[in-house]
Parts: C-alpha cells; structure tokens; sequence
C-alpha cells in the first residue's frame, strides 16, 4: 500500500509531467495509463483544487491548463487511445510534431502514431515524403478508413480508426 507521501508527491510529480506532455487527455485515459486506483482519482481531485492541473468535467477532459481544454488535440487524444491498446510492453512515450502525435518504445522497436485529419491526406503524405526515413514503425490514426487508399506513407504497420469509447480498429495490417 503506498503511503500519503507517495501518492501525494512521487505520483503527484508523475501526473503533472504526463500532462504537460500531452497538455489534454480524458479522464479514463489518464485512469487507465495510472491503473484506476482510488489514490489517483483522490490526487487529481486535489491537484484540480490547488490549480495545478485543470478538470473540466463537461467535456472529460484533464488538462495541464485551463486553456488547453479550450482545443484540445483531437489528435493526441485519438493517438493515445492506440497507444493504451498497444499489446507490447511500453518502455518510454512522449508526444511528437505534426503529423506525428506519440514516439513511443516496445522492447527493442521504435513506432510512432502519426494522426490524418479529414481533407488532410494529401499534406501530410507530402510532409512524410519530406522526412528521411529511418527504422520506425507506424500506426496511422484516421478519422475513416476510407482515407487510406489517399496515402502512401512508408513503414505503416496498421491504420487505424478510433470510435468515441476509444475502442481502436486496425486496418491493413502489414
């Protein structure tokens, strides 16, 4: 059993940098990556009351800031969703820059979920053609599989779609 030091600071500490990585997550996401303890829902409601992090309720969202909650990343939220789904292992994740939203490790293998905004494809095809490729593995997050035949991205491993309870689909494995 962790004792009120720890969950208050050693975890309190962790929370706050997860946030201010990907500065907006829901609720459940953030729950599910710190195990759905009833000390971390007792130290998210305590860090929203000293203004440390922000909660807004309405839209499920916990946030690094206030502001962030305004527009979230669409993005970034789809991305961790796959991200949680991963079967492997994670060793290390941090967000990434457009169109990449999360780099993350597995073992001894590096991936990166890139994110493919409706009416979109044909930009970050062309961003990705622009970037030298090195050893990384894709997943490509879309709003609609209907997408994919639009892209030619190299290295994807699946595409996939996420619906609005953050159950992931995978298309095109390869």
């Amino acid at each position: 059993m962790k004792t009120r030091n720890q969950i208050y600071h050693k975890d309190g500490e962790k929370l706050i940098r997860f946030l201010t990585t990907y500065h907006a997550l829901k609720y459940e996401q953030v729950m599910k990556m710190f195990g759905n303890q009833d000390s971390i829902k007792s130290l998210i409601t305590s860090l929203s009351k000293q203004g440390r992090i922000y909660y807004d309720k309405e839209q499920n969202l916990l946030c690094d800031t206030e502001e962030a909650s305004m527009e979230p990343d669409r993005g970034t939220i789809l991305a961790f969703w796959v991200l949680l789904d991963f079967q492997k292992p994670i060793v290390f994740h941090t967000s990434g820059d457009f169109p990449s939203k999360l780099h993350f490790f597995s073992e001894n293998e590096e991936y990166e979920i890139l994110y493919v905004p409706l009416e979109q494809e044909v930009l970050v095809d062309h961003v990705m053609k622009s970037i030298p490729r090195h050893d990384v593995m894709r997943l490509v997050v879309l709003e609609n599989i209907q997408q994919a035949a639009k892209l030619s991205i190299e290295g994807v491993l699946a595409f996939c779609v996420v619906d609005d309870s953050g159950s992931v689909s995978y298309y095109g494995r390869r």
